[in-house]
């Protein structure tokens, strides 16, 4: 037996060891081993172990939910995300967007007495709203330095003057005499109108104390400038200081106090002091609207409305000279013009990123935030409370709203359900979407505020030049001229250019000739923009203001009226739902017509009415111009028509 057979032969003879074992089948196994755990070798051999009882599927799922709806990405700064990416908070992590507005918005002459603003604080000092701050824990002292430290003024110089608006004078003098309500009412609604000492014998104080502040306004709103400082809080949003909500509740004041004043003057023969007063108060708004933010410009738009509701004509015992009528004119002429649409995006975009960004890093909640409106109980509550967004993805989605903005209007806040949002991307652009449905302006809404106002200044501007005719040929321009013949030549519009600026114009068309001779037929599409409301559709050559014409009308055929003839609270100029050629001669609305009502839309009949919501604007025979309801009383809106109302509609 060789060596190797030995081997083979003793290997045959061992027995195996004690953890070996048959089983059923005689098939030997290791009991020991069997009762060992598996100890992959490798994370490869983990995973094909893992595999064996399917748990790639909840690796998969883990992954699946932690890149969904547990991980934050980091914020990035940059022009898609953040807009701007200068000035950076002091930390270098953050976009100061507080600063950024102070850079864009404070002119040169901020620390010096160009700026009016620091006229009226140096004599004022800052204004104040005691509720609102305490509201919002807002540390006046504070404040107060602030304003001082941007306007270049000694906190130590103390003011030297103080007001009171008509409305509290007249609640302070009511709740001293023991009059009620109704009483107050009857008081408050004198200053809308031509009123003296005999009508209001208790405003002699007020007249008197007023006096230097209003002086004051009216020096201010001259100036170059008018910039109101922003403060900074220990809030972490601009939006969440709002301090200048104080600002603007006085600047309203100072408007509701230069009104009243202006009908004092108008009522006691002060022509010139009325208009000094109502430009003012044009000026004032004109100013507010320069602060860049819809919620000043809304205001500011609204103070220019109250300017322009004042008609100084009011009084036929002292009614303005020619010269005063167009010294009126050439100031409203000269006031500076509004403020630009992309100044007022920029401001709005830097207010809406800089709550985006707070609630990025977790300085503003989103849920807590949300809880204040109400209406966003489509956007389901378990995605605010629990699911995580990519803050890139919602402030870039925002800013390509504010990129939109004028092409696309955002209506409604987008609805999102728990099944749409599992995927962190489509649920970051519908949180974008959703705030900003919330935090923009609706553009429809800031639009037609501001073309209403621009319709208003024209209509005021007509009514103006037609008074300044009236002055200069003895009456009103006729609705339109006539040959020997009878027959219609051109419009009151034609007639009235060269009292709006449209001199050259005038001078071009043969007056002699029809409107529409082959001559006149070229500048049938040359409307002047004073003859074209923005909120209109128009066509070229279209205009959609007109006069009422007919029996008993201001307007006659082929000859003007006297305003001596003419009943004070009296529509001469309205707006019309149809529009025509601006030289169309003989196209004015009836008075059986206009009486039926406004904004009725009759598709077979035209009417007076306008795009703009809820009435139109009209220009009245006092020089003034306002905004109509449609929900008016027809009997009183025909009192206005015909010009048989005792009262001022305001």
């Amino acid at each position: 037996m060789t060596q190797g057979d030995k081997m083979g032969s003793g290997a045959s003879e061992q027995q195996p060891p004690t953890s070996m074992a048959s089983d059923e089948n005689g098939a030997v196994v290791d009991r020991a081993q069997e009762a060992m755990p598996i100890q992959p070798k490798s994370r490869f051999g983990r995973f094909t172990g893992c595999a064996k009882y399917g748990g790639v599927p909840l690796v998969v799922l883990a992954v699946f939910l932690y890149w969904n709806l547990l991980r934050t990405p980091p914020l990035r700064i940059s022009k898609e995300t953040t807009y701007i990416t200068q000035p950076l908070t002091s930390d270098g992590t953050r976009v100061d967007y507080f600063a950024a507005l102070e850079q864009e918005l404070y002119p040169p002459e901020m620390k010096t007495d160009d700026n009016g603003y620091r006229l009226i604080v140096r004599a004022l000092g800052v204004s104040e709203d005691t509720e609102w701050e305490s509201d919002k824990g807002i540390d006046r002292e504070a404040r107060v330095a602030q304003v001082y430290e941007k306007l270049g003024l000694d906190p130590a110089v103390k003011p030297t003057m103080t007001f009171m608006e008509p409305f509290e004078y007249f609640r302070k003098y009511v709740d001293r005499e023991g009059l009620d309500e109704k009483q107050l009412y009857d008081l408050e609604s004198k200053v809308h109108e031509p009123w003296t000492l005999d009508d209001l014998p208790m405003m002699a104080l007020w007249l008197e104390q007023s006096a230097p502040v209003l002086d004051l306004v009216g020096d201010a709103v001259r100036k170059p400038t008018f910039c109101i400082p922003l403060t900074r809080s220990e809030h972490p949003t601009i939006l969440g200081n709002m301090t200048f909500f104080s600002d603007i509740g006085r600047v309203r004041a100072f408007a509701r106090m230069l009104q009243a004043r202006a009908q004092y003057r108008i009522g006691t023969g002060d022509i010139d002091g009325a208009i000094t007063d109502v430009i003012s108060c044009k000026r004032l708004g004109r100013h507010l609207e320069a602060q860049q933010a819809i919620v000043h410009a809304l205001v500011g738009i609204a103070i220019r409305g109250v300017a322009a509701a004042v008609g100084i004509a009011a009084e036929r015992e002292s009614s303005p000279s020619e010269e005063q009528l167009l010294r009126f004119l050439d100031e409203l002429n000269a006031i500076p013009v509004r403020l630009e649409m992309n100044q007022i995006r920029r401001t709005e975009r830097y207010y809406a990123l800089d709550l985006l960004q707070a609630m990025a890093v977790g300085d503003e909640s989103l849920s807590g935030f949300f809880s204040e409106w109400r209406h966003m109980e489509r956007f389901h509550p378990g995605l605010v409370a629990y699911f995580a967004f990519d803050w890139n993805v919602v402030m870039q989605r925002v800013n390509e709203h504010y990129n939109d903005w004028g092409d696309v209007l955002i209506l409604h806040p987008p609805e999102l359900t728990l099944q749409d949002s599992l995927m962190i991307n489509r649920r970051s652009l519908g949180l974008g979407d959703l705030m900003a449905s919330v935090l923009m302006p609706a553009v429809q809404a800031w639009d037609e505020a501001t073309f209403r106002s621009r319709c208003q200044d024209n209509l005021q501007r007509i009514v103006l030049a037609m008074l300044i005719y009236e002055r200069r040929h003895g009456t009103l321009p006729p609705a339109y001229t006539v040959d020997a013949s009878g027959e219609p030549l051109h419009s009151w519009r034609v007639l009235l250019l060269p009292y709006l600026g449209e001199g050259q114009l005038f001078d071009k068309l043969r007056l002699d000739e029809p409107w529409d001779s082959q001559h006149n037929r070229q500048f049938h599409d040359a409307a002047p923009a004073i003859y074209r409301c923005p909120s209109t559709a128009l066509l070229p050559g279209q205009t959609s203001y007109s006069v009422i014409v007919g029996e008993n009308s201001a307007f006659p055929a082929g000859q003007g009226m006297s305003l001596d003839d003419l009943q004070m609270n009296r529509i001469l100029v309205v707006e019309r739902e149809k529009p025509i050629g601006w030289m169309e001669p003989a196209s004015e609305l009836t008075r059986s017509i206009a009486i039926l009502g406004i904004n009725r839309r009759d598709a077979e009949q035209d009417g007076i009415g306008s795009p703009h919501v809820g009435g139109v604007q009209v220009g009245m025979r006092d020089g003034s111009s306002r905004f109509i309801s449609e929900t008016l009383c027809l009997d009183v809106f025909e009192s206005l028509v015909d010009g048989t109302e005792d009262r001022p509609y305001y």
